[in-house]
């Protein structure tokens, strides 16, 4: 039987690709939705036979909304867009099928054309941009480390009294 996929399976993690060296990609918080867009330039020309198609390249786009917080991400997004700087992205689906304790990702580089976060009085603030993705996303596995899973999902805990060193060692409720 089919597996229906759900959105909500499916985050997003970003990085400066000038700190891919020393930093980890860090999930943006509160995501509400995104959009990953093919989309082929197709050309028609008429002939006297009819008319013919040419591919005219295909173009890559990443709709992202997610609820503005205070956060390391949101200001880090929005100065890429200020400053003009190239983004990695991994689109990372938790419900997909774990390989060696690695999830399905997409990978993919762009910038962000755009930062837009309305303030309605009766609204939480939403940001929205829109990434344009240098060539085309690359299927492959993303490692999710313990800390950033818990940052995406929290953790089973026993009904023992929370241990926090115990947790990073996984003795928790082991005592």
């Amino acid at each position: 039987m089919l597996k229906a996929i759900y959105g909500k399976d499916k985050i997003l993690m970003f990085r400066l690709l000038e700190n891919a060296k020393k930093e980890k990609a860090t999930k943006l918080a509160l995501q509400t939705e995104h959009t990953l867009s093919y989309e082929n330039n197709v050309d028609t020309t008429q002939t006297k036979d009819g008319a013919i198609t040419s591919n005219g390249g295909i173009e890559v786009s990443l709709e992202i909304n997610a609820i503005a917080s205070h956060d390391e991400v949101n200001e880090m997004l929005k100065k890429s867009v200020i400053e003009q700087k190239v983004l990695e992205c991994w689109e990372i689906d938790l419900a997909g099928d774990v390989q060696e304790e690695k999830y399905p990702a997409k990978y993919m580089q762009g910038k962000l054309e755009s930062w837009e976060m309305p303030a309605n009085v009766e609204d939480l603030a939403e940001i929205s941009t829109t990434m344009k993705i240098d060539g085309i996303p690359q299927d492959g596995f993303a490692t999710i480390s313990k800390d950033q899973e818990k940052a995406i999902l929290y953790a089973f805990r026993d009904v023992t009294i929370f241990d926090e060193k115990a947790e990073t060692t996984g003795t928790e409720g082991h005592a």
